[in-house]
């Protein structure tokens, strides 16, 4: 029952949770001069650089190697700067959460949408390079936008779980990062899975990374839509991280304002 009051007192303070939003996008940009460019340049450049070291260095022959790389980046992108800034949330917002009147899941919450914003801006701008590429993903748009809020709820509850250990084990931010350098190595952004052998190939499907990588681009680089099975698997995964990740949250709210 609990859990049900939680999401009307969300939705009755839902404008304080835009607010929030909108005020941590501007805090993203200020003082920059490209401003919200940023998101369309770095994953570009990044994607520039990849197609350089693999495909004109190591020449592992995927044509349109710029693209692919660019469906699995945009992405990682999003989840990497989301999670990262997520973590330390509560952290860094310790006062405005003692004083706040408004549910306190809107800080990690709406650090998570802010960079979710900044992707779209960025994705949806760097979209028409995908369908000048292969006019097929228009048919099947409706996938993407499933993909889309899969991996939102998805980070969503991993950004939960994460922020609140934080607050009891501030090493956990600072641990993150190089975990955050060792997941980008063993999710499949610049490669193919297909391409891996086992045991490493195990290693790409225990990570729940992959399943949404690989979603973003077959539609976007390949044009193929998803199969149920593994609309399924991303749905599954979700659920998983946002009802566990949210429950800890909840259980852990009243020792939170006491150790922030």
């Amino acid at each position: 029952m609990k859990i049900f009051e939680k999401f009307k007192k969300i939705y009755f303070y839902r404008n304080i949770l835009k607010e929030l939003t909108l005020k941590n996008l501007k805090i993203k940009y200020s003082g920059s001069m490209l401003g919200i460019w940023w998101a369309i340049i770095t994953p570009l450049i990044l994607a520039i650089s990849i197609n350089f070291v693999f495909n004109v260095v190591f020449n592992i022959g995927i044509k349109n190697f710029t693209l692919f790389a660019l469906s699995g980046i945009l992405p990682w992108i999003f989840f990497s700067n989301a999670l990262f800034e997520t973590t330390n949330s509560f952290v860094i917002n310790s006062q405005i959460l003692k004083q706040a009147i408004f549910p306190h899941e809107f800080i990690p919450l709406s650090s998570i949408l802010s960079n979710f914003l900044n992707f779209l801006i960025g994705f949806f701008a760097l979209l028409p390079l995908f369908i000048v590429f292969n006019h097929k993903i228009l048919l099947i748009f409706p996938f993407l936008f499933l993909i889309l809020l899969l991996h939102l709820l998805f980070l969503i509850g991993l950004g939960f779980l994460l922020s609140v250990l934080n607050v009891f084990l501030r090493d956990v931010s600072c641990f993150l990062s190089i975990v955050l350098m060792i997941w980008f190595w063993v999710t499949p952004i610049f490669y193919s899975i297909d391409f891996l052998k086992f045991p490493y190939r195990l290693v790409c499907i225990l990570n729940p990374l992959t399943y949404y990588i690989i979603s973003y681009q077959k539609i976007l680089f390949k044009g193929e839509s998803l199969s149920f099975s593994e609309i399924f698997i991303m749905l599954f995964i979700s659920l998983l991280f946002f009802i566990g990740g949210y429950s800890f949250f909840i259980k852990k709210e009243k020792l939170l304002l006491k150790r922030i």
